[in-house]
């Protein structure tokens, strides 16, 4: 396991050197349940324990955490066709982390410009004509609903990689998800990684809270709007919270692994619904769809020869030509695409053959 990830283990037994992570009771000693040693609590101090009001259970197990990740990678395109060679998935992690609920409702109001296409009329001294122009329009509107979205309630920066601090400092909650907190015992599981809740959750909320509510009452505005063209748009939005700070316990799976010297991570909500991976490039193949990218480009610009024609010889040589390379630089695009699909497709291949031997 990387050593990113190695130091989420924030409680261990002294003794066998084991992970704990049954969450602590207000008891000042606690029992290693491998090896029996008794070890004072860490979570215990003067400040009473706030145990999580809530918790989402993990519905998706190890194996449908490898399964994203390998169907992830092998449709990924221009990712190593020698990946899973790489991948140890012995090294796959799974972490309850405490995270704050906010809940409200919001109002938007909303303004812009929309374009529509209207007809000009030019007349002149022998006929009338019309063309159709753009313009623009004033819109404005309001938007309103509801807002549910859980924040990270952890601030130490050596407690999560930079890349699951990312992944989980904001999600979407489904309370058909969650369920209260009956102060049952984390599993004793040796993959499972808990860290400690020490964030404010007023200051959680000044920091993310305020954004995420700004961005989903715009998102709503937008929404409304549809997809018409529109300039000039602004949006001014209110909140009314009626949950702030509830603390919930958030299921997550993430796995680091090395390839070529190069870390790599894959990362996935205990649910099943989202994920965040990044992967080594092939550069073979970026090198070879830029080669072909580039026989486009150049014969694109060939029309640019019709101009030297026409200058040496005249307009109908010139049209000729035109035609020509209006054919040709179809029937290029058509083989250079082509060959590029089947590159792809070729290494995708490969990806599959290496996944099926994982």
């Amino acid at each position: 396991m990387a050593e990113e990830s190695m130091r989420l283990q924030v409680l261990k037994c002294p003794s066998c050197g084991k992970p704990i992570t049954r969450l602590s009771s207000l008891k000042s000693t606690m029992s290693c349940p491998r090896c029996g040693n008794i070890i004072k609590n860490p979570m215990a101090t003067a400040k009473a324990f706030v145990r999580p009001e809530r918790i989402i259970p993990f519905t998706t197990d190890e194996q449908t955490f490898e399964n994203a990740l390998v169907n992830s990678l092998i449709n990924q395109e221009y990712c190593d066709k020698n990946i899973f060679s790489a991948i140890n998935t012995d090294k796959v992690f799974k972490a309850y982390l405490p995270m704050y609920l906010y809940e409200g409702t919001f109002n938007a109001s909303w303004s812009c410009e929309s374009a529509y296409m209207d007809q000009k009329v030019k007349v002149s001294s022998s006929s009338v004509s019309t063309k159709d122009v753009k313009k623009w329009r004033p819109q404005n509107g309001n938007a309103a609903g509801n807002f549910s979205f859980l924040c990270l309630a952890n601030e130490t920066e050596d407690d999560l990689p930079v890349e699951l601090r990312n992944f989980t400092m904001q999600f979407p909650y489904d309370v058909m998800m969650s369920k209260e907190y009956d102060d049952i015992l984390l599993p004793d599981d040796p993959k499972m990684i808990t860290v400690e809740r020490n964030a404010d959750a007023t200051l959680v909320w000044q920091k993310h809270g305020k954004d995420l509510v700004n961005e989903t009452a715009e998102n709503a505005a937008r929404q409304q709007i549809g997809n018409q063209e529109i300039r000039n748009f602004r949006a001014t939005s209110s909140w009314n919270l009626t949950t702030t700070g509830v603390y919930v316990l958030v299921p997550f799976w993430f796995v680091y692994y090395t390839f070529n010297n190069q870390q790599y991570h894959f990362l996935m909500d205990g649910i099943g619904e989202r994920t965040s991976y990044s992967y080594p490039i092939d550069q073979e193949d970026v090198a070879f769809v830029n080669g072909k990218e580039k026989i486009k480009k150049y014969s694109t610009w060939l029309w640019v020869l019709a101009l030297l024609l026409w200058y040496v010889f005249n307009f109908t040589t010139a049209f000729v030509y035109l035609i020509i390379w209006l054919i040709g630089k179809i029937v290029v695009n058509k083989m250079m695409d082509k060959q590029i699909q089947e590159r792809l497709d070729d290494s995708k291949s490969q990806r599959q053959a290496g996944a099926n031997r994982i």
